[in-house]
């Protein structure tokens, strides 16, 4: 009888550590305490909808094939049966690990298959194919597709308004992370809890509407313990409740930020409408100013960092809209800008630049853009200039269809068929004599601050 005791006791002591070691495990995954999607992920570990890899992380930023994410889809969607599967597609054999939640999928008329009647679970799912399985395997009604909208624009919309993501912040044709795929599943399954009701109202106010404004505004900011300075123009028609433009100008190598806020004429050209942000770089001494740090990679330069955080500081303490950040630079900076634009897709609205190129292609999301630069600029190689076109036209999914458009003399044209809500105008513009008289080529147009605010109007 004691064996009997003794044999009891040791099994349970040896299923608590079992369960104890997978509830250690999902509570302290490495590779998610300083992911945006923590709580999400942690919310579908502790209600067994994923599960963690067995090195014992997620691998939040690992793009999601479609194998995987119709398991996810159909477990957190229903309590019931999903049956043993079977051989609904010729590449799903009844003995595959994910055969149940495919056929499941198929029964309910989720996924049909490609053209050649395959499932393809191995291949990776775009955001927007995550987007439409989520929300019908949910049974939410989405309304119906726009004439002339794409396929997806529906999902998309939906998505948007109610503050799941952003339709500015995604490329459709973008691979879906597990990361992005929890969170999108934790708002599904809270919905259907009535913890998050989705009430097609979107909420573009920052934390810091409602809040008294600053005595002052602010001029530094600590960046990973060190003192940055930026002059401020906080809109003469700010009201704190009123959600407004944040806009971030960037000064060159040889010009100061007092300088650029002079000649980018961005302040009269807002009409008080906008905050607006002039960063000193380092040193703010001249000759070598810049925007990195020895060694930094092409897609974590340092000052990214001081972007992030300054944003974020106003949006707690100003009234911003979130949807409308922008981000303005010339000469070498503009370069800067236009790489913020592809790292930071998912954060910045559009952007407005002179003379630069970029050296990033991977992109988070869409951003609309005004791109300028003269075809004699000894400065900046135009060549690069048009790998930054060709990168943004990609990130937006453009193609090579244009129509003209302003200003006069700037040569504009504007692609047509790119992405809803983010279009790309370049201008190759031919004015090269300063308010001097002096030939210089690389210099900023009169008409470029007024444009490229005229621009970021237009994208409401």
């Amino acid at each position: 009888m004691k064996k009997h005791i003794h044999v009891s006791i040791f099994l349970i002591l040896c299923l608590f550590v079992v369960f104890s070691s997978h509830t250690n495990a999902a509570g302290t995954l490495s590779d998610i305490q300083k992911n945006q999607y923590r709580e999400s992920i942690q919310y579908l570990l502790d209600h067994w909808v994923v599960q963690w890899y067995p090195d014992g992380n997620f691998g939040p930023d690992r793009e999601i094939n479609r194998a995987e994410i119709m398991k996810i889809i159909s477990i957190s969607s229903t309590t019931g049966d999903i049956g043993s599967g079977s051989n609904c597609f010729p590449d799903v054999d009844s003995n595959d690990w994910f055969a149940p939640y495919v056929c499941y999928a198929k029964e309910h008329g989720i996924v049909k298959g490609y053209d050649d009647g395959m499932f393809k679970p191995n291949q990776n799912v775009a955001i927007v194919e995550g987007l439409k399985m989520g929300l019908e395997t949910f049974l939410i009604d989405v309304g119906n597709v726009k004439k002339d909208d794409a396929w997806y624009q529906q999902y998309l919309e939906f998505v948007h308004n109610n503050n799941i993501f952003s339709k500015y912040s995604i490329a459709p044709t973008k691979n879906m992370s597990r990361g992005e795929m929890a969170y999108f599943i934790h708002q599904l399954m809270i919905q259907k809890e009535w913890i998050r009701p989705f009430t097609n109202i979107r909420t573009v106010a920052s934390s810091g509407c409602g809040k008294q404004k600053p005595n002052s505004a602010p001029t530094e900011s600590i960046i990973n313990g060190q003192v940055r300075h930026y002059i401020t123009d906080i809109g003469k028609n700010y009201d704190n409740n009123t959600p407004m433009k944040l806009i971030f100008a960037f000064h060159g190598r040889t010009n100061s930020n007092e300088q650029v806020r002079e000649y980018y004429d961005m302040d009269e050209a807002s009409q008080g409408n906008a905050i607006i942000i002039y960063p000193s770089w380092l040193p703010e001494e001249w000759p070598s100013r810049n925007r990195s740090s020895p060694g930094d990679k092409s897609y974590q330069l340092r000052d990214f960092a001081l972007f992030d955080q300054v944003r974020k500081e106003f949006e707690n303490n100003y009234c911003i809209n979130k949807d409308e950040i922008f981000v303005v630079g010339h000469s070498l900076w503009a370069w800067f800008t236009n790489s913020l634009a592809c790292t930071r897709g998912d954060v910045i609205r559009g952007i407005g630049s002179v003379g630069g190129g970029t050296t990033i292609n991977k992109c988070t999301g869409t951003v609309a853009a005004m791109i300028m630069q003269n075809p004699a600029d000894n400065l900046s190689s135009y060549a690069a200039w048009v790998s930054a076109r060709d990168q943004l036209l990609r990130q937006n999914g453009c193609g090579t269809a244009t129509v003209p458009i302003g200003p006069e003399g700037g040569n504009c044209v504007k692609y047509t068929n790119c992405f809803n809500d983010a279009p790309v105008i370049r201008c190759p513009y031919t004015t090269a004599v300063d308010s001097d008289g002096w030939y210089y080529p690389h210099m900023w147009p009169d008409y470029a601050g007024q444009e490229i605010r005229d621009f970021f109007e237009s994208l409401k």
